[in-house]
């Protein structure tokens, strides 16, 4: 009898093939989650009206008359003192004053100004306080209570009121 080596022993049966054994693998990690952010609130609206500029009426053009230097000057400060959120450097003030100096002896003294801001090396706008001194000494008048005084010379009831005309000799005299 032939012995059939798979048959030979009897009673014994092979124990299933089992693929080799893979190696063990690390759990999946969590997808990484981006960090929640705090939710942002939004601003009052007292916040977002001071982060936007103020619009009232801004200085005329300045074009160097001597008569409208003073008001220009005053509708400058006020704008700017109104809104110092938005001009807060020298430099930003300096630029608001001179974007309305476009016009006569005006343009030409900022023009003037700026050539000697750009021809430095830091190009310095240099402090507003000294700016405002520099077109005083400019554009106002050399003898203001001199001017004051020929004008009350000059000054006339004329068509208008008592105190229109009252007004007008204090203002002149203040």
């Amino acid at each position: 009898m032939s012995t059939d080596p798979r048959t030979e022993k009897v009673g014994r049966s092979k124990p299933p093939v089992q693929p080799p054994e893979q190696p063990a693998q690390p759990p999946a990690k969590p997808p990484v989650q981006p960090p929640v952010k705090p939710p942002v609130k939004p601003p009052t609206q007292e916040e977002a009206m001071s982060d936007k500029e103020l619009q009232i009426n801004p200085p005329k053009v300045f074009d160097g008359n001597l008569d409208n230097f003073i008001p220009f000057v005053q509708d400058a400060q006020v704008y700017l003192s109104l809104n110092d959120k938005s001009y807060n450097t020298d430099q930003k003030k300096i630029i608001y004053v001179l974007s309305f100096m476009i016009e006569g002896t005006a343009k030409t003294w900022k023009e003037a100004f700026l050539d000697s801001v750009f021809n430095d090396v830091n190009q310095d706008y240099g402090k507003f306080n000294n700016f405002l001194l520099n077109i005083k000494g400019a554009f106002s008048t050399a003898d203001s209570e001199g001017e004051a005084q020929a004008q009350l010379r000059q000054l006339k009831q004329g068509k208008g009121t008592a105190n229109e005309y009252i007004s007008q000799f204090r203002i002149l005299t203040g």
